[in-house]
C-alpha cells in the first residue's frame, strides 16, 4: 500500500450501532469534515476506527462495523486508544490468521 485510505461510515440501522464503510478516500480532512466516524487503513486489510467526537471504551466496542472488501463485520483486534482513536478492527474472513 503506498497510501493510507481513509474510509467514512454510515449508519445501517436506526440505533446507529452498525456502520457500513463507503469507497475510501485518500484525503483524511476531507473525511473528517463530513463523517463523524471513519476507519483509517495503515495496514492493509487492518483498521483503526475514528471517531471525531468523544467515545467512552464501552460506546466504542458496542458499533458493529462492516468490512470494506466483503462486508461482514469485523472483530477487534486491541482495546480502545483514546476518546477518538478508537479500537483495531481486522475481518475473520478476509484475514483468517488474524483473530
Amino acid at each position: 500500500m503506498e497510501y493510507i485510505r481513509y474510509h467514512p461510515l454510515l449508519d445501517c440501522d436506526t440505533d446507529g450501532v452498525e456502520k457500513v464503510p463507503m469507497f475510501f478516500s485518500t484525503d483524511e480532512d476531507t473525511v473528517r469534515k463530513s463523517h463523524s466516524m471513519y476507519l483509517v487503513e495503515c495496514i492493509p486489510h487492518t483498521y483503526r476506527l475514528v471517531a471525531t467526537d468523544s467515545h467512552t471504551p464501552e460506546e466504542a466496542l458496542a458499533y458493529k462495523i462492516h468490512c470494506p472488501v466483503c462486508g461482514q463485520i469485523m472483530a477487534p483486534i486491541s482495546g480502545v486508544f483514546d476518546n477518538n482513536k478508537l479500537q483495531l478492527l481486522v475481518c475473520k474472513s478476509c484475514n483468517p490468521s488474524r483473530h
